[in-house]
């Protein structure tokens, strides 16, 4: 199973129709493998789509269908804890996002990758392991 990031998606909508795109060739050349989306990226995917308009959040919402959705329970919230904690430890927390750290969160409680062009955004956190990809 591979976790995939806010970035992700939006890079999967954008590209529609484009083989070419990082995301895209990612996606075709992992075959059978689950793609998982967290709740916190869901949500901000379909934030994007909802300010834009009910259309665009309907539209989004069937696209997140195409994945599965990963919930969010206590032993996420464990390892965001003990991640963030690490992180104002390690005095690197500045500047991460909390859906971010939710996600990869999500990713070391699944021991799953993070899908991610936006390496730099996870980077600092230990044990989490990154597919990167580019546009």
């Amino acid at each position: 199973m591979l976790c995939v990031d806010t970035t992700f998606l939006v890079d999967l909508w954008r590209s529609a129709g484009r083989e070419d795109a990082g995301c895209v060739r990612l996606l075709r050349e992992a075959g059978s493998e689950t793609f998982a989306v967290p709740a916190h990226a869901a949500g901000e995917f379909l934030e994007g789509g909802a300010v834009v308009s009910p259309r665009r959040f309907n539209e989004s919402l069937e696209f997140l269908r195409l994945f599965a959705l990963g919930q969010v329970g206590l032993e996420t919230a464990e390892h965001y804890a003990r991640t963030v904690a690490d992180l104002r430890t390690r005095n690197v927390l500045g500047g991460l996002s909390k859906p971010d750290l939710w996600i990869a969160a999500w990713a070391l409680e699944h021991g799953s990758p993070l899908v991610t062009r936006n390496t730099g955004h996870f980077r600092a956190i230990k044990r989490l392991e990154l597919i990167a990809y580019d546009m």
